[in-house]
Order: structure tokens, then sequence, then C-alpha cells
């Protein structure tokens, strides 16, 4: 059961903290004393602030009725209470109470007594006289000896009368004024409106209340148990905090560990190059010593024996002194004087690179870091044909996807015998998914247990269709001219209409609803143009208004809005169609200004990509692959996934699309344009047309639901078709 989260009612005043005088309620439901809040009018009071109010309380402006503090609403029953609160306090109170009968110069004896029918304190005398008094005699009155605990009786209501005509009491209740009012009052000014007698009036106001009780008893448990939920979540969000703080601590210490591992082995490394070189040099310095010391030694003996004079002593040692100093020479001769080992040790320590890759190393962030990058714009697949999806990784961390699980089930929980492959490449995980049978898929991808972003993606697999069969099965009859087309998951068909709504159809071509209106306020719309269904929000672009509004897809309430008038970043001139990239982007076909706008899902503007003429629609293809319908080019241009590249332009091979406003692409590839001379192209993945469609006047918008029918905004006839294509024979 939910918790009680009613706030306490006092009966005093929050301004002045004395019991209510005259309270008068405010529509803020916040009631003061009606001297306090003429106190507040003239602190707040100016010239152009006189003819309203802030609530003391809660800051609400409040407008003055006839611009005086006395047309707010009396709050009888904080007057009421605010006097038996009073009265009971003066009860419990230790000091004397005057007797209210028996004034006599401003003095009195004390009461013993209080009397709850006539509301007085009455002294000893007086409570005797009271008695005596037959009228009287049964009055309640409680003994003021006994201070301990009271039990005040609900103390008898008085008549309450009019302000300005003092002496009547207000008995009726004008329901048109919502005020009582007295008998003079009804005559004069109220005579012609609908009015009861007060009493009779209570009786339903009380039941309203007890309803309206009953309303908000439904309203507080969800609520209750959605600030619960948002509590526990801020313990999760504490307890998560904790934990990613200590990944993050032990991640850094890991990587000390390892810049440790690395320094010493350096250092190891340094000290055993610079050791071989030690002993290289010291090998050369031993021969330089060797020969330097042979010939000091031979050419001093040679010296002198030189200055003999005997000749046999000469002779006798010659021939060694001359061949030894003739081999030092000679050994000279060979011996290169240059150290062959050069003394530099070197090293490449480059910290740029390694800085920047240490600065983009890990991110903390509210949403996941990790993303499915392609092949979500179009949330359909082929019955056993593989479809490939590319997941992002955060830039430096080349060994992610080895965190990466995958899983591709049924929606309805059945088991799946398709499997799903992760392969990095760098920094990018390949998922690849085979569906064994039609239906609805969930594709999940997780890293260390936890989705990431947008996982679970929900995927329709379809038949493989055979498009050269393509037929009309149903059209839906919008009305007025339409140009652009939706289909919901649920099988909704939404289609912008020139009277300026958006009609909704059921499944079997029902109109069941309208979503906006004509005008220029927020949700209504000078010529809706493009619909696009992202989940449950629809948007819709407006040709005359030079905006993008959204709207929620089922309920139809107005959320938000971007864009305006200009070529500025975010401005647009005359948006036609829009489609999604399955990443949180939204691309409008900015008309008259050339170019392909991008925008978050909140209307934030991310980039712009311009184009060689006017863009009439746009569509991601299942490699991420942005195809943009040129009418006046007469052709579609293709940019590469981040919009920057123009990659291709490319007509049909006859040559022939006149003006393409529309265009869409299944999983498979194929390519559906519509041109304004009434045709609806039908494209191979190689640019071969396979079927061309001429029952059309002047179509624009195209689109395909969850199961691979295709929708057609035929403007010219003022409906939408829907075509349908035979399965393959073969599943390939």
């Amino acid at each position: 059961m939910a918790e009680n989260t009613s706030p306490t009612i006092t009966m005093t005043c929050e301004v002045c903290s004395e019991y209510y005088t005259d309270p008068l309620m405010l529509p803020c439901l916040h009631s003061f004393c009606k001297k306090c809040l003429i106190k507040a009018k003239e602190k707040q009071g100016s010239a152009d602030t006189c003819t309203s109010l802030k609530c003391p309380t809660c800051d609400t402006s409040v407008n003055l009725p006839d611009d005086k503090i006395e047309g707010l609403t009396q709050n009888l029953w904080f007057e009421h209470k605010s006097k038996e609160a009073s009265i009971k306090k003066r009860i419990v109170n230790k000091k004397a109470i005057s007797c209210d009968e028996c004034i006599v110069d401003d003095s009195s004896d004390a009461a013993v007594v209080y009397c709850c029918d006539c509301g007085q304190f009455l002294c000893d005398l007086c409570k005797k006289v009271h008695k005596r008094n037959k009228k009287k005699a049964n009055h309640k009155l409680i003994d003021l000896g006994t201070k301990e605990s009271i039990d005040l009786p609900a103390i008898k209501h008085e008549a309450v009368y009019c302000s300005r005509h003092l002496d009547q009491k207000l008995t009726y209740y004008c329901n048109d004024c919502t005020k009582l009012v007295c008998q003079i009052c009804l005559n004069v000014k109220h005579k012609s409106h609908n009015y009861n007698d007060y009493l009779d009036e209570g009786d339903t106001a009380c039941k309203a209340l007890k309803e309206s009780v009953a309303s908000c008893d439904r309203v507080i448990p969800p609520v209750t148990e959605a600030i619960a939920n948002g509590e526990k979540m801020l313990e999760q969000i504490a307890t998560r905090k904790e934990e990613v703080k200590q990944e993050i601590k032990e991640t850094f210490e890991e990587l000390k560990a390892v810049l440790d591992k690395r320094c010493n082995d350096l250092l190891m490394e340094t000290e055993e190059i610079a050791s071989a070189k030690r002993n290289s040099v010291e090998k050369q310095l031993n021969g330089f010593r060797k020969l330097v010391k042979q010939v000091s030694h031979g050419r001093h003996l040679a010296s002198s024996v030189s200055e003999r004079t005997d000749p046999g002593e000469v002779l006798s040692v010659k021939k060694l002194i001359t061949n030894q100093l003739e081999e030092c020479i000679e050994e000279y001769k060979k011996l290169p004087l240059e150290i062959e080992d050069k003394g530099a040790i070197l090293i490449h320590l480059d910290t740029s690179t390694l800085s920047k890759k240490i600065n983009e190393f890990g991110s903390v962030s509210g949403i996941n870091a990790y993303f499915i990058d392609s092949a979500l714009a179009i949330p359909l697949a082929t019955v056993k044909k593989e479809r490939k999806f590319k997941v992002s990784l955060p830039a430096g961390i080349d060994k992610a996807a080895s965190c990466l699980k995958g899983s591709f089930i049924k929606s309805d929980g059945s088991k799946e015998e398709g499997r799903v492959v992760i392969v990095n490449d760098n920094n990018i995980a390949i998922v690849s998914c085979t569906p064994q049978s039609i239906g609805g898929y969930e594709l999940s991808v997780t890293i260390r247990g936890h989705h990431i972003k947008g996982s679970p993606y929900q995927l329709s697999v379809k038949a493989s269709r055979d498009y050269t069969t393509l037929t009309n099965q149903r059209s839906f009859n919008v009305g007025n001219y339409t140009y652009g087309v939706a289909v919901h998951t649920n099988g909704e068909v939404f289609a912008s209409s020139d009277d300026g709504f958006v009609q909704v159809f059921s499944e079997d071509g029902t109109a069941v609803r309208r979503i906006g209106s004509k005008g220029k306020g927020n949700g209504q719309f000078g010529r809706p143009w493009g619909v696009l269904l992202v989940g449950d929000r629809l948007y819709v672009s407006d040709d005359n208004l030079n905006r993008v509004q959204y709207f929620s897809a089922t309920t139809g309430q107005y959320i938000g809005q971007f864009g305006s008038y200009g070529n500025g970043n975010g401005q647009l001139s005359r948006p036609f169609g829009m489609s999604t990239d399955g990443k949180g982007n939204i691309l409008v076909a900015d008309y008259s200004n050339k170019r392909v706008q991008v925008f978050k899902e909140d209307g934030t503007f991310v980039q712009v990509m311009q184009c060689d003429g006017n863009a009439s629609d746009v569509v991601v293809d299942n490699e991420g692959r942005i195809h943009v319908t040129i009418r006046d080019k007469h052709h579609v241009q293709v940019f590469s996934p981040d919009g920057k590249t123009h990659l291709d332009t490319y007509n049909n091979p006859a040559g022939d699309f006149i003006s393409p406003d529309g265009i869409a692409i299944d999983d498979e590839g194929y390519i559906f344009v519509s041109s304004s001379n009434g045709y609806l192209h039908v494209l191979s993945r190689d640019r071969k047309q396979v079927k061309l469609i001429s029952e059309l006047s002047d179509p624009g918008g195209v689109v395909l639901d969850k199961d691979g029918y295709i929708y057609v905004a035929d403007y010219g006839n003022k409906r939408i078709m829907k075509y349908y294509s035979s399965r393959s024979i073969k599943l390939q």
C-alpha cells in the first residue's frame, strides 16, 4: 500500500504564524489571513503588478478578481477550524481566562467553563445564570478545571454574513459565480443565474469532493511507486558509481603495472646494450694499449742500443729489435684507429602518441559508449539470409570486441537456431545473424553483461520478395492532397493532408483519428509534408512553416519542434521528406536550401550535407549510405555514412527519373523511387529496373512496413497506395 504523502494541515497562517483571521484561499490551495495578503500585495505591488499577487508559499502568480484581495475565496472551513484550535489552546493553557459574559470596565471574573453552543467562556456566576436559562440549559459546557486532556466537541457554526449587506446571511450558492450570496445579492445580481440553497449545494459539493479524493487515490499509488523506483535508481547510481570508480582504479593499476614492466624491460635492454658496447670498446682499447706498449718498449731499446760503441753488443740484439718494431709498424698500418662501436645508445620514446591514446582511453557516460553503427536504419531482415551490423567501439580499446556477447532470438522467447558472430576489425565489431523463420526478433548485444546503447534491438524478419509481381492491395482515401506516409509497427498508417493535419488509418483502411489542425501554433500545421515514425514518436515536416514538429504517435500529444525559416545551421526552407539513420539521428531533406540536415531526435542540430539541387527526400541503406532524391536534377545522390563524402549519383537504366520525390530501400538493397510523372520505380541492388508502376499521379513519399509492404503517397489522387509482392518460391 502506498505511503501517505498528504501534508499536515495546520490552522496557523504561514505568514504571521498566528491562527487564521478572515482566511482567504488562493487557486494554488494555500490559505492566508486577509490582512497578511493585503500586506503581501503592498510589498509586491507596483503599477504593472497590482492586478496580481504571488503566493507567499509557492510563488504562483494569482490574478485578483476586480484587482482586489477581497475578491479571493473565503476559506470558511479554515476560519471555523482555526477558531476551534484557538479555543482549545486557551482551554488547555494554564493562564486564567476572563469571563466573556460579565465584562465590566475591561475586567471580569475568571472563567470556569466554556459553552460550546454560545462560544463563550463563563465565570461561576454566569455559569449558574446560564443553567437557569431554559433556552441554554442543555448547552454543552466544558469544565476548565480539567486541563490535561480535553476532547473539544465540534463548535457550532456561526452564521456567515454578506460583506456588502452586513445584516444578510449567506444562504444561497451561485453555481455560475461559484460563490455564496445573500438574498439581496441574489435578487440584484444573480437572479438569472443557476443558484440553489447553500445547504443542498453543500451536500452535492461534499459528494464531488469525495469523488475527487477517489480520483486522486488512483494517482498517488503509481506516482509513489515511481518515486520509490527513482529512489531505488539513486541507490543503484551510487552503487554503480563506486563500482565504476573501483573498476577505473583497478584498470589503471593494471596499466601502471604494464608501464612498470615495460620500464624495467627497457632499463634491462639498455644495460645489456651498454655492456656489449663497453666490452667491444674495451677490446679495441686493449689492442691499442698493447701496441703502444710494444712500440714504446722496442723504441726505447733501439734508441739505447744505437748509442753503444761496441759493435758486438749492437749486432747481438739488432735483428730482434728491428723485427719487433717492423711488426708493430705493420700492425699499426692495418689497425683502424677509429673506435668501431659507436658509443651512442639510441632510444625512441614518443610520448605524444602514447599520451594521445591515454587521453582517449576509456569513457564514463550516462549512456553506453558502444552502439550499433549501421544497418538499423532499416529494421527489416530476410528469412535465411545473413544480416550484418557494425558495432562501433570506443576509441583506444582494440580488444573490446572480445567482451561483446550477442544473442538473436524470436521475440516470443522461442529458441532460434541462427547464429551471432562477432568479429573485431579496427575497433568495429561485425555482428552477423541469420534468422530462420518469419516474425519479430530481438537482437541483444551486451558487453560484460550490460546492454550496449539501444540493445535489445527489434528486427522484423520477412520472406524474400519477388518485386516483379508487385500489385496493388489496398488504397487509403485521405480526402485531400497527401505527400507523406509512414506506417507504425502496430499496422496504423499515417498520411499528411493538405487540410492541415495527419490522418491516421487502421490497417484495414478505416480512418480512426487525426493529429494536429490548421494553424501556426504548437501542434498545428501550415502544410504538413513528410511524416516519419521513430518508435512511438511521429515527426512531421511543415512545408509552409519551415519546421518539424513531433508528437506521440498513439495519443497525438504534441511534444516539441525544431527549425525556423532561413539557411543557417538548424534553419529550414521548405522541409520535405525525412528519414532516420537508426543511430538516434533524424535526416531532413531541406528542399529550397538544396541540402540535407541532420538533427538529434530532440531537434539538436548535428550537420549539413550539401546537395547539387533541390533535395526532396532522403533514406539510409543497410550500409549506412545516405541516398537523396534531387528533384530538379532528376537523379539520386549518394553520400558516405558520415555525410562528408559524395560517393555516387544514379538514375534508373532508362534515365527517366523525372523529378523524383520519394525514396525507400529495403534490407536486401532494393530501391523504390517515386517520380512526379506518375511512376514508382523499383530497382535492384545493382540498380537495374525490376518493376515500373504507372497508375499514380505525382506520387510523393514512399515507405515500407515491418512485413515489407510498400506504401506510396499518391499526391494527385489524394490517397495512399499499398503494394504487395509475392514471396519468392525459393528461400535463398
